[in-house]
């Protein structure tokens, strides 16, 4: 069964983005407390965030430099490939899903783990989240929430 998490990510998009590359940087560190997978997929809720995270993960956190890149850009041979609503991910069979749109994707099925972040800004994004694990509880999956 796909492994669902939901993490709670801090109050603004910017604060979530950067506890994105600090998961991603930790599951790339082989992390006990993480998944070991072979790719990372993420999914932002536009290009512009797309841009953005891809621009932060060359910087933050700054002891670690992940192989990453945008999925329109070459992103062979890369641990994270970040996209957005649209995106082509690529084909890989242990891979997960960070989600930071706040909307259920449609190729979930895809993954061995569906990580959604939780934005808690107490308006549209934490409301668009509690629809998402309504939607993860409807398809039969178990999402556990975990706030850091």
């Amino acid at each position: 069964m796909l492994q669902t998490k939901f993490l709670s990510a801090g109050s603004s998009q910017k604060e979530a983005l950067k506890y994105t590359c600090e998961i991603v940087s930790k599951i790339f560190l082989k992390d006990i407390n993480y998944p070991d997978v072979d790719k990372i997929d993420i999914r932002c809720e536009s290009a512009n965030e797309a841009e953005e995270l891809n621009e932060l993960l060359w910087t933050y956190p700054e002891d670690v430099l992940l192989p990453h890149n945008l999925t329109h850009k070459n992103p062979e041979n890369v641990f994270v490939e970040i996209g957005y609503p649209g995106s082509a991910f690529g084909e890989n069979d242990k891979k997960m899903l960070l989600n930071v749109n706040p909307d259920l994707p449609n190729q979930i099925s895809e993954y061995l783990y569906y990580y959604q972040l939780v934005i808690a800004d107490n308006s549209k994004l934490r409301e668009r989240v509690a629809t998402t694990w309504q939607e993860c509880k409807s398809m039969g999956l178990s999402p556990s929430f975990i706030d850091n």
